[in-house]
Order: C-alpha cells, then sequence, then structure tokens
C-alpha cells in the first residue's frame, strides 16, 4: 500500500481572543483550589486577534488519485483530511482541491479542538467552511448531542430536523437530565443552543421552554434545574433558580432568584455586555458575603480585562469601576458607593516544570461613600504559589496584602489586612475529594479559619459538605449543598 499527500492552500478562520477574569480575593474566590487542573489561570492577558493565515488541506490514504489539472481527488483506507485545526477521519473520500469540496459517502468523524462529530454521511467544503450531514453523533466539551441531520455553517453546526443533547456519560440506563430540541445549534468550543425545547429527567418529561443556552466555559449564570442545599443556621434550606438569555452576540440578561427559609426571597436582575477589551454591567439585586446581605440599586460597573504592554513583556495591565446605591441590610444604611482599581500582573511563572506555578498581582483601590462623604485607598498584593505534588494531591500557598477601604459595608472588603493562606486537597478517586484550606491573620499573628470540603459526585449529582471552623469568633458552622453540577 502505498500513502499519498496532497496539498493545497486555504484560509484558516480568525482566532478569537481568550482571556481570564482578574482575579479578586473576596467571596469564593477565597477557598478556590488554584492547583486544579481545570485549565483557569487568573489574569489572563486579552491575546491580539490573528489575521487570516493560509493552512493548506493535507489528505493522506492508502490509496489515493488525484488530478492535477482539475484538481479531483479519490482516496480510501485510512483517510485523513486535515486543515490547520480540523482533522476528518474516513474510509473513503473523494472531491476537489481547488474548489475545496469533499464527500463522505461512507460515514465520517469530524474533530476540531474540544468537538468530535460523527456522521454516517456528510459533505464538507474547506474554502467556504459549510457542509451537511447526516445521521449524527458527537461531542462538543461536556455535551453529547445525537440528529438525524445537520447543516455546517462558518461558525456552527445546526441541527435542524430534531435533536437531543445531553451531560449525562449513562448508557445503559435513561440520563439523569436530557435535552430535546427542534433544532441545535453547537458553536465548536463555544456554546450549544437549543429551541422549542424539552427536558427530560430520567426518561420523563418535566417541563418545556422556547430556548436554552449551555456554555463550554461554564460562565453562564443560567442552570436548566433549581439547586437546593443548607447553608448554615443562619440563612437555613436555599433554593436557587438561574435565567440568562442573550440579546445578541454580546448582550445578555440575567437573573439569580434565590430562596432563603431565613432570609426569604433574595432576586439579582443584570444586563451585561461583553466586548473584546471591557465589559460592562449594570445590575440590581442582592449579594452576600461573610454573613452580611448588601442590596445593590442602579449599579453599574466596566470591568477592563488585562492587557500585555508589549508581546515581548510577561506583564499586563487591568481595572474597574463601579457605581451603585448600595445598603447594607443589617445596619440600614444607605450609600453611594464608588470603587475603582488598577492593577499589574504577571504571567503566570512556571517553576520547576509544569508542576508548580506562581501567580503575581500587585494593584491599588479606591473606595468613596455617599453616607459620611468619606475616601478611602490601599495597596493590593496577592502572591499565589501552587503545586501538583501528584495526580492525586494538590496543594498551595498565598500571601495577600489589602487594607478595609470602608466602615459602611464589609461586603467586598478583606477579611484581615494581611493573610496566609494554604491548602491541601486530595482526591481518592473521580468522585471523591477532601480539601482543607487554612487562613491565618498576619496582621494580629491568630488562625483565622479552618474550612473542612468533603464532594461526592454521583452521576450528575454532586453532594457537598463544608465545615467552616471560624477561630476569630469561636464558632463552627455547617453547610450541605445538593447540586446538579452538569447543567
Amino acid at each position: 500500500m502505498q500513502k499519498v499527500f496532497l496539498t493545497a492552500a486555504l484560509a484558516l478562520s480568525l482566532c478569537a481572543p481568550v482571556y481570564a477574569a482578574q482575579f479578586t480575593n473576596t467571596g469564593e474566590a477565597r477557598y478556590a483550589n488554584p492547583a486544579a487542573d481545570n485549565g483557569y489561570v487568573p489574569n489572563t492577558a486579552v491575546k491580539d486577534e490573528k489575521e487570516s493565515v493560509a493552512q493548506p488541506i493535507v489528505l493522506t490514504g492508502d490509496h489515493a488519485q488525484y488530478d492535477n489539472v482539475s484538481g479531483d481527488f479519490f482516496a480510501e483506507g485510512n483517510v485523513v483530511v486535515t486543515q490547520g485545526n480540523q482533522v476528518i477521519r474516513t474510509n473513503q473520500a473523494r472531491g476537489n482541491m481547488k474548489t475545496g469540496d469533499v464527500w463522505l459517502e461512507q460515514g465520517s468523524e469530524l474533530q476540531e479542538p474540544g468537538t468530535v462529530t460523527k456522521t454516517k454521511w456528510a459533505y464538507y467544503n474547506f474554502n467556504s467552511k459549510t457542509g451537511e450531514l447526516k445521521q449524527i453523533s458527537g461531542k462538543n466539551g461536556k455535551d453529547h448531542f445525537y440528529a438525524p441531520h445537520g447543516v455546517v455553517e462558518p461558525d456552527k453546526i445546526v441541527l435542524d430536523d430534531g435533536a437531543t443533547t445531553t451531560r449525562c456519560p449513562a448508557v445503559k440506563n435513561p440520563a439523569c437530565l436530557e435535552i430535546k430540541a427542534k433544532t441545535i445549534e453547537v458553536y465548536p468550543h463555544d456554546k450549544i443552543v437549543a429551541k422549542d425545547v424539552q427536558v427530560f429527567v430520567r426518561g420523563k418529561h418535566i417541563y418545556s421552554r422556547a430556548y436554552w443556552e449551555t456554555n463550554m466555559n461554564d460562565k453562564s449564570k443560567e442552570r436548566i434545574l433549581p439547586h437546593i442545599g443548607f447553608k448554615d443556621d443562619s440563612k437555613g434550606t436555599y433554593l436557587n433558580i438561574s435565567y440568562e438569555r442573550n440579546l445578541g452576540e454580546k448582550t445578555k440578561v440575567y437573573a439569580d432568584l434565590d430562596y432563603y427559609t431565613k432570609d426569604g426571597f433574595r432576586p439579582l436582575y443584570g444586563i451585561s455586555h461583553d466586548e473584546r477589551n471591557f465589559k460592562v454591567t449594570f445590575e440590581n439585586g442582592w449579594f452576600e458575603d461573610d454573613d452580611e446581605w448588601v442590596k445593590k440599586q442602579t449599579d453599574i460597573r466596566l470591568d477592563y480585562k488585562p492587557h500585555h504592554f508589549s508581546d515581548k513583556l510577561p506583564l499586563s495591565y487591568s481595572g474597574y469601576y463601579e457605581h451603585g446605591l448600595w445598603k447594607n441590610d443589617n445596619t440600614g444604611r444607605r450609600s453611594w458607593h464608588t470603587e475603582y482599581g488598577v492593577f499589574l500582573n504577571h504571567d503566570r511563572i512556571y517553576l520547576f516544570g509544569d508542576n508548580t506555578h506562581l501567580d503575581l498581582t500587585v494593584g491599588k483601590k479606591w473606595t468613596k461613600e455617599s453616607l459620611d462623604d468619606s475616601g478611602s485607598s490601599t495597596n493590593v498584593y496577592n502572591a499565589t504559589l501552587g503545586h501538583k505534588i501528584t495526580n492525586k494531591w494538590r496543594t498551595w500557598a498565598g500571601y495577600y496584602r489589602e487594607d478595609f477601604t470602608t466602615d459602611v459595608f464589609t461586603y467586598g472588603q478583606p477579611d484581615m489586612p494581611v493573610e496566609l493562606r494554604n491548602g491541601l486537597e486530595y482526591k481518592f478517586d473521580d468522585k471523591n475529594v477532601f480539601t482543607i484550606i487554612n487562613r491565618y491573620n498576619l496582621d494580629d499573628h491568630s488562625n483565622y479559619e479552618t474550612d473542612y470540603r468533603y464532594t461526592h459526585k454521583f452521576c450528575c449529582w454532586q453532594l457537598s459538605i463544608e465545615l467552616q471552623d471560624e477561630h476569630y469568633k469561636d464558632d463552627k458552622s455547617i453547610s450541605i449543598k445538593y447540586d446538579f453540577v452538569n447543567w
């Protein structure tokens, strides 16, 4: 058998910008594992958009025929067609290298970053990035999808004759949760959009809706089913329902509807507009941190995403500005709260290979309150060292320096001016994880808090139990959360 290589220059689509939000030492971020294998690197700068670069089509097969004049080709036996990061595998292919047409009449497997699509029949044009698929099955990130017919467009695959998607790995039994829709749009390594949706749990129809969207990066606020749990003795049991709807490619509206048996209904409504270089949000609703509820009204925030000073320097700059009417639910005090900051970030530094890394940030924050006409500022210093000991063990240590800038609210303020934090995580297996996080107050040389967390994953559900030993006030609390984690 003879393998034949054929090439022809064609264009590759533009690269999308990738970045990670600015690290903040508040809320749940204080308990996050910076050594986790989730691909997230804080403060990652926005990448420059690259111009289209001509990429060749490369075809290999056990047997191949090619006409140099017409561009027609035929190949069979372990056929692989490649252009850039797109790879098609099949047993037989015919087409034209000049026009970019490829017919895969014996089925195929199309691979792109984060996406695999299998078909029993396919047509694709590498020039226009368009095509047609029949009897489709595939995976886009966590999402499995199935459909009888689909159309390929430059930025998505449209399953236009009924389709099913699920994140449940169950094969022999009905899926824990399954989405059936009249139309499903699959955006490779980005998101899935379903229209005319029916939601099934264990094969039983639960409810229907006109539209639903899920993101591969898990940044979507919307959940297809409610989340429930027990927060602590002061808040009791809670129920969360989240909603999100795109108004365009960059703008979305969202709502977080929380109900606590002790605190009652605590909704949040917002709209966001996300550009390549910045993001703007406008919100009305409730926020909670360290047992303090704050209601934000007409609150607007601008986040300028991290940007490199130069391609030759591993340093980026970022900043934010926030202004709104805040109300402290505990004290009843209301104030027009203004807060802004600027940061200098170093790209993640890898030490002794890829298993050890260091994240560094310095910055400055300013806060103004209309209630008492006060204003204050603080320098910010963050340093986090993470280490992967083995596939089961992770550890990290961090130093965080930030002063208080307001006494009207504790929300968004540091728990202590100078903190030393260390964590240890043990992963028993793919379903069970135990984590210990200790926080030490370097300002008054005392242990502030120790947090113990155990997480067990079922097929699609997750049970989290957390014991928080708050040494600074000699108090212990426990929280239990039962989540439908895959959606």
